[in-house]
């Protein structure tokens, strides 16, 4: 039997790939739980841990990432890819006050990333196919994925959370806004998705 695919789909797969190959890539230090919780907080959100939506705390968040963020990765973009569900994105908070973007346009945007509703389903064709893009050489391999995935209640896919060494390297100064809208209020970072693949 035939199966049709419609491009929309065959395009998502593909786009699916370039984030996933960009991940490995920008994220090299990491353990097997950050993939996953990558991947989580790309479909689900940040619900469990969802933050104070106020503007103080935003300020505060801010600046503690400024801090961190002095020694580690001057590159950082305003957002970036954030699991394979195209749904969410992820906002790094220097950057962005360093832009001038509104700070309280990124509160407004968080608080709509509730509204999204996951799909458990799509999640784990994400993992599997995640599995798909480790490739030796890699510091993280397909057997401590499969170790972590079998340590886990996976069928209920739990909220996990960073591994200590990410954190230390990578920092937690970022926000969860939903992509469309995200897009939708600042064009020109979608004319850069587009010429970046993601």
């Amino acid at each position: 039997m035939y199966r049709f695919v419609d491009e929309k789909e065959e395009g998502d797969t593909e786009k699916k790939n370039l984030i996933a190959e960009w991940f490995f890539e920008t994220y090299s230090a990491i353990q097997a739980v950050d993939v996953y919780t990558w991947l989580w907080e790309g479909e689900y959100g940040c619900f469990n841990r969802m933050t104070d939506l106020s503007l103080d705390c935003l300020t505060e968040d801010i600046r503690l990432a400024r801090m961190h963020m002095q020694r580690h990765r001057e590159n950082l973009r305003v957002w970036e890819p954030l699991g394979l569900a195209l749904t969410l994105v992820k906002i790094n908070l220097m950057p962005y006050a360093d832009s001038g973007c509104p700070l309280k346009r990124l509160i407004m945007l968080e608080e709509r990333a509730r509204d999204l509703r996951p799909n458990h389903m799509r999640f784990k064709h994400d993992w599997a196919l995640m599995k798909t893009h480790l490739i030796p050489g890699m510091t993280i391999t397909l057997e401590t994925i499969n170790d972590f995935e079998n340590s886990i209640p996976f069928h209920l896919v739990p909220e996990m959370g960073h591994s200590e060494s990410f954190v230390n390297e990578y920092g937690l100064g970022y926000r969860i806004v939903p992509r469309t809208l995200f897009f939708d209020y600042f064009p020109e970072y979608e004319f850069e998705a587009v010429e970046l693949n993601l």
